[in-house]
């Protein structure tokens, strides 16, 4: 369903969903940049060709959350888990990479929403295992997205069957226009709020709309060859993946900024458990209670990094642990391009 809107019907409709919704979307801050925050105004939203420098991942998987707490009671142990929050949000602006992104968290921490894993019948591997903070997080939240139209020169999606127009993941997506947007309804929930807006597209409006979105998707310049699982496996110990590693700082920027990253730590305070992000790019990553390090160097750990997202990922749910957003090729103090790294690898 397309449907074409003007700006400010749709500014008009979100003030309106403020008063039920939390609405969070891209917001340029003086100074910073432009980042996803809580909308307090419509007309604050930034619905421009920029980036944020954080994905919308961190509105999902939490940078850092408390999951249970314990408390001694009529001579008993309780472990109790954190209720988590129950408002209703709507997110606006999600770039379609960062909302596939979300589709391969789900992947891992809600296994129920058809995921095809490998995984199933693994020793230790529990494939009924569900992370309610995360699904609650999912499940009251609609997601409207942004499609690109000047994508960085980082960008790399179309190599990954990702597209700067795409609506995977979403409730709806908006498409900007010379006179508005090009609302597309994905999803029953996207209809509920945003099938009254804006006129339906005539059959000659549709057909120029599908060239327009081809045109769009020729805009993302770099293209890269992404190797097999089972190639990746031959080139597994060479001195590349030293080489490659030299400049890197072990920062962790890479991690933070991806929409895919997703492992994490846990940390025992005050009879609380903490739940906060972590890395495969620091050293004590894998350190062991006995001193042993499986990764004592960063070969091995930036190694773990490019095998986790186009190798063991690839094997046990069917597609690659990244979206091709360039973030930590534009952020990396360094300039470490993994695009690259992956296209040049000597298989």
């Amino acid at each position: 369903m397309h449907r074409t809107i003007d700006k400010k019907d749709l500014v008009g409709r979100l003030e309106g969903l403020l008063k039920d919704f939390e609405v969070i979307g891209p917001a340029e801050l003086p100074s910073k940049g432009i980042f996803y925050e809580p909308i307090t105004n419509a007309g604050d939203l930034y619905l421009g060709s920029g980036f944020t420098t954080e994905p919308v991942k961190r509105f999902f998987l939490n940078p850092s959350e408390w999951l249970f707490e314990a408390r001694f009671e009529s001579g008993n142990n309780l472990l109790e888990e954190i209720p988590p929050p129950k408002g209703k949000r709507i997110i606006i602006g999600a770039r379609p990479c960062e909302a596939r992104g979300l589709t391969l968290l789900d992947k891992v921490f809600d296994p129920s929403t058809g995921s095809g894993s490998n995984l199933s019948g693994v020793e230790g591997f529990d494939s009924e295992y569900k992370d309610n903070p995360y699904i609650n997080n999912r499940k009251r939240t609609i997601i409207v997205g942004l499609s690109c139209i000047k994508p960085d020169r980082t960008c790399f999606c179309t190599s990954l069957e990702g597209s700067p127009v795409e609506s995977r993941g979403m409730d709806a997506i908006l498409h900007e226009t010379e006179k508005g947007f090009v609302l597309e309804i994905v999803t029953d929930k996207g209809k509920d709020i945003f099938g009254s807006l804006g006129q339906d597209l005539s059959e000659d409006e549709i057909k120029s709309w599908q060239i327009d979105k081809e045109k769009r998707e020729n805009l993302v310049k770099a293209k890269i060859k992404i190797a097999k699982p089972e190639i990746l496996d031959k080139i597994f110990e060479s001195d590349y993946w030293e080489k490659v590693s030299l400049s890197c700082l072990s920062c962790g920027i890479c991690t933070y900024l991806c929409p895919t990253c997703h492992c994490f730590d846990l940390v025992d305070e005050k009879r609380r458990k903490l739940r906060c992000y972590d890395g495969c790019a620091f050293s004590d990553f894998t350190l062991e209670a006995s001193g042993v390090n499986p990764r004592p160097s960063k070969k091995e750990r930036y190694r773990q990094r490019a095998f986790h997202k186009f190798n063991y990922f690839k094997k046990n749910f069917g597609e690659n642990l990244c979206v091709g957003c360039g973030r930590c090729i534009r952020y990396c103090p360094v300039k470490i391009d993994i695009s690259s790294i992956v296209d040049k690898a000597p298989v």
